[in-house]
């Protein structure tokens, strides 16, 4: 998977059987960082004020909270087996994680940077839209 970050100067891309995040200039896509990920990951979203990009592993247990900045992992946020799907809420203030091995939706508070809850879904939630 790869998305393009909200001010359009890098390309961040999973690579699944590396297990990195790999982040590129979207310029000429020259290699800025490669991190290190959990097992499978499968896609990355910014937190509404930037500041993160939150990687969500298929193949294991924990999302990655990364410093959009400096690329740099900041937090593992022990969200269930098989992360998918990232949302926010407006306020910026709680993410949202489709957990597909665990049939629920990782709720993280972000002022703390945890995890607070986790609510049950319907069998192997993959997306989600936030309103």
């Amino acid at each position: 998977m790869l998305r393009v970050s909200p001010d359009g100067k890098e390309v961040w891309v999973q690579t699944g059987n590396a297990n990195t995040n790999v982040v590129l200039d979207a310029d000429d896509l020259k290699v800025l960082a490669t991190e290190p990920c959990g097992k499978g990951p499968v896609t990355n979203a910014w937190t509404p004020d930037r500041t993160y990009s939150i990687v969500t592993n298929s193949g294991d247990t924990f999302a990655q909270l990364f410093d959009a900045k400096t690329h740099k992992e900041v937090k593992r946020l022990n969200v269930g087996q098989g992360g998918a799907n990232i949302g926010f809420t407006r306020d910026g203030k709680t993410a949202f994680i489709a957990v597909t091995g665990a049939n629920a939706v990782a709720v993280v508070d972000l002022t703390k940077l945890e995890v607070v809850e986790q609510v049950r879904a319907g069998t192997q939630p993959q997306g989600l839209i936030v309103r």
